[in-house]
């Protein structure tokens, strides 16, 4: 067995002893190497890392099983997109959040959008039309190319995930959306049991047994 293999062969040991209210939000796929987060843990993270992002404001969150359908208001333009993570980067105390919209992306209500404008978009002006709108109002660390929304800022200080903890390490991954939670892929393995110690909230080891 690699050191690999046994890393995560720990780290499942280690999860299946966590308190149960704790180890129903996340899962260890010894052979894929991947680590499982409930839908609602990710909701959560999300809005918290999201929270400060000026002119963003999140709003109703659906859980469906390919994307989450989410409500958001930026710069005064409410929208209503399907979108799944695709990739997270956390380094140098920041963040870099790619998420796909594979399907829906639309404009609602808004008083910031002119009849007009909501008029056009939504007799044939597509994707390309609301990208145009959006490119004038995306605030800074938030941008759309017609595919994936990019997402990047600082980590706070404090809370959830906090900067401290990738100020000299950093943590890649790839995600894939299924309907029991979002599996999260690490290309930097060993960074893994930070992100598990603070997306769970809890006192626990740094390092899972074993290791």
């Amino acid at each position: 067995m690699t050191g690999a293999s046994r890393w995560w062969e720990s780290a499942k040991e280690w999860v299946g002893k966590l308190p149960s209210g704790l180890s129903s939000q996340v899962a260890v796929d010894v052979a894929r190497r991947r680590l499982r987060l409930s839908h609602a843990r990710v909701e959560a993270l999300t809005r918290a890392a999201l929270r400060d992002v000026r002119a963003l404001a999140l709003g109703d969150w659906v859980n469906q099983p390919q994307t989450y359908d989410v409500r958001f208001a930026v710069s005064g333009w409410k929208l209503r997109v399907d979108v799944a993570v695709e990739r997270l980067e956390l380094a140098s105390g920041c963040y870099n959040l790619t998420l796909l919209t594979p399907g829906r992306v639309e404009l609602e209500e808004s008083r910031t959008a002119s009849a007009l404008v909501q008029g056009v978009l939504r007799l044939g002006g597509g994707k390309a039309a609301l990208r145009t709108v959006l490119d004038q109002v995306m605030p800074e660390g938030l941008s759309w190319d017609g595919q994936r929304f990019r997402v990047s800022g600082k980590l706070p200080q404090e809370g959830v995930v906090a900067a401290r903890l990738f100020e000299s390490s950093s943590l890649v991954m790839n995600a894939e959306h299924e309907s029991e939670g979002l599996w999260l892929s690490a290309e930097a393995w060993p960074g893994l049991v930070d992100l598990m110690q603070a997306v769970l909230s809890a006192d626990l080891p740094r390092k899972p047994p074993g290791i």
